[in-house]
C-alpha cells in the first residue's frame, strides 16, 4: 500500500496556532489519526483533544501530500466536524471551519487519503448541528449511492436538518455527468447538487447550499469509471 505525508494547521479563538502531522498515512484507509507535531512547533504525538483542549478552533486546513479524500474531527465514535482539505501542490488558503469546534479531551483528528487514480468519492456535509461524511467506491459506469462512513446508511437516515455547507471529492472522471453529487428526495426529485472537486488539482471548497432532507433522501453520483 502507498502512503502519504499529511499535515494540518488550525487557528484557535485564543490566537494560538496548532500543528499536526502523520508522515505515513496509508492510502485508502478510513480515518487515520493525525497527532501534534512537528517539533519545534508542537509537542509531539498528542491527540487533538489533549493538545488543544479548552480552546475553540475557528479555522484550519488539512493537507495531503498528493490527494486528500476528506478529514474530520471525531469524538466518542461520532463526527463532530468535517474539515477543509487540500494537497500540497495546490494549497491556496486557510479556511474558516464550517462551525467553531470547542475542543474536548478525547477528540481525534482524522484524515483519509487516496492515490490520484482513486475510484473513491466522499461527500462532506454540515447542517446547523450535524456533521457527517458519505462515501461511494466506483467499480465502473453506474449510478451509486453515497453512504455513511460510520453506519453504511443513506443520507436521509442520518441527516435530520437542511444541509447548509458541503464539499465533494473524487476521481478525475471527466466524462461522468453531471459532475458532482446529486441529492434526490423520497419522491425521486433532485433537490440538491454539490460539485466534484479533485484535491490533487485544486483546493476543494465548501459550497453554501440549502438542501432540504427527508427520511428517504439519497446522495448519488453518476460515475463513468
Amino acid at each position: 500500500m502507498t502512503t502519504q505525508s499529511c499535515t494540518a494547521t488550525f487557528m484557535g479563538r485564543s490566537g494560538k496556532v496548532y500543528t499536526f502531522e502523520n508522515t505515513a498515512v496509508t492510502d485508502g484507509t478510513a480515518g487515520e489519526e493525525m497527532q501534534s507535531g512537528p517539533s519545534p512547533y508542537a509537542l509531539t504525538a498528542q491527540s487533538l483533544g489533549d493538545y488543544a483542549q479548552g480552546d475553540t478552533l475557528i479555522a484550519g486546513l488539512v493537507t495531503a501530500q498528493t490527494n486528500a479524500g476528506c478529514a474530520y474531527i471525531s469524538y466518542g465514535g461520532e463526527i463532530v466536524s468535517t474539515l477543509p482539505v487540500t494537497a500540497h501542490s495546490v494549497s491556496n488558503k486557510m479556511c474558516a471551519l464550517a462551525k467553531p469546534v470547542a475542543v474536548r479531551a478525547g477528540m481525534v483528528l482524522q484524515v483519509v487519503t487516496h492515490v490520484t487514480a482513486t475510484t473513491q468519492y466522499y461527500l462532506c456535509v454540515e447542517t446547523a448541528s450535524q456533521s457527517h461524511i458519505f462515501a461511494y467506491t466506483s467499480t465502473g459506469a453506474a449510478t451509486g449511492n453515497l453512504v455513511s462512513i460510520l453506519t453504511g446508511q443513506n443520507l436521509g437516515r442520518v441527516i435530520k436538518q437542511p444541509i447548509r455547507q458541503a464539499y465533494f471529492t473524487g476521481p478525475a472522471d471527466t466524462t461522468a455527468a453531471p459532475g458532482g453529487a446529486i441529492l434526490v428526495n423520497g419522491a425521486g426529485t433532485p433537490v440538491g447538487f454539490v460539485p466534484l472537486s479533485l484535491s490533487s488539482k485544486a483546493q476543494p471548497e465548501y459550497s453554501a447550499v440549502n438542501i432540504a432532507v427527508d427520511l428517504n433522501t439519497v446522495a448519488q453520483v453518476v460515475a463513468d469509471a
